[in-house]
């Protein structure tokens, strides 16, 4: 069974887990390890995962993944007292007929849809829309984070690197993250380690299939950097964002960031 290791932690079932904890701030904090953490989802955890999580005291488990996200991957297993909460996002590989067509779809007619950068360029184009789209799921992501049993937070999607990618990331702006910090963090995705495996019951490989494919595969910068964009630009700032994107006045932003910083 393949491992999953980042920041000290090997998981086997559990892809792409790691803390957030470390991260400078510009104003020279940290945050603090052992608060935050990121992952793939939480369905296949092995007995040795589940004891490994069990000593970090989860409190909250937050999956950014939709219904039929979770009826192909499975429902969480769930650390002993830890609450879950729902808050589904978009995914860049859009389920409806995307699996089925992958699956079965004439590979000219997949070229046509996905090839010569299209693939790409709708990824790139999910990233920008999700801050604005699912704005009120990631204003309540923070609500929930700011609760009493808000900490210690496990945020994940299905592979951990697309919707828990955009939601560490603006964890991590909040608290003073720079922008070059938060990227190179978001690019660890694609290390060896936690790098997205194709699963057999998802995905039959075909011949020619898989360059077709890897954009889904991987996390890319130019995807986090319009997704940034767009946090910066759409309510005309990042505070203004902030305030009337995400309804994070100053009282609550200073909580979040003296429950996160060390």
């Amino acid at each position: 069974m393949t491992q999953h290791q980042a920041d000290g932690i090997v998981l086997e079932g559990v892809r792409n887990f790691r803390d957030i904890g470390g991260l400078p701030t510009t104003d020279g904090r940290r945050i603090r390890p052992g608060r935050y953490f990121r992952s793939g989802h939480l369905a296949k955890p092995t007995a040795a995962d589940r004891a490994i999580i069990a000593g970090l005291g989860i409190r909250l488990v937050v999956d950014l993944r939709s219904a039929a996200d979770i009826d192909m991957d499975g429902a969480d297993v769930l650390p002993a007292g830890a609450r879950w909460l729902n808050l589904s996002m978009s995914d860049p590989a859009r389920h409806g007929t995307f699996w089925s067509d992958m699956r079965s779809a004439d590979l000219d007619v997949l070229r046509e849809r996905l090839g010569d950068g299209r693939a790409e360029q709708s990824i790139a184009a999910d990233y920008r829309d999700q801050v604005v789209s699912r704005v009120d799921k990631h204003a309540e992501l923070l609500r929930a984070l700011l609760a009493a049993d808000g900490l210690p937070v496990v945020v994940h999607c299905s592979a951990g690197k697309d919707r828990a990618g955009i939601a560490a990331a603006l964890v991590q702006r909040i608290v003073g993250v720079s922008a070059a910090d938060v990227v190179a963090n978001y690019l660890i995705s694609n290390d060896p380690a936690n790098r997205y495996e194709l699963n057999s019951d998802k995905l039959a490989m075909r011949p020619g299939l898989l360059e077709l494919f890897r954009p889904f595969l991987e996390v890319r910068e130019e995807y986090l950097r319009g997704a940034l964009e767009v946090m910066d630009t759409h309510w005309g700032s990042f505070d203004a964002y902030l305030e009337r994107g995400l309804g994070l006045d100053a009282d609550r932003l200073a909580r979040l960031r003296a429950a996160l910083l060390d």
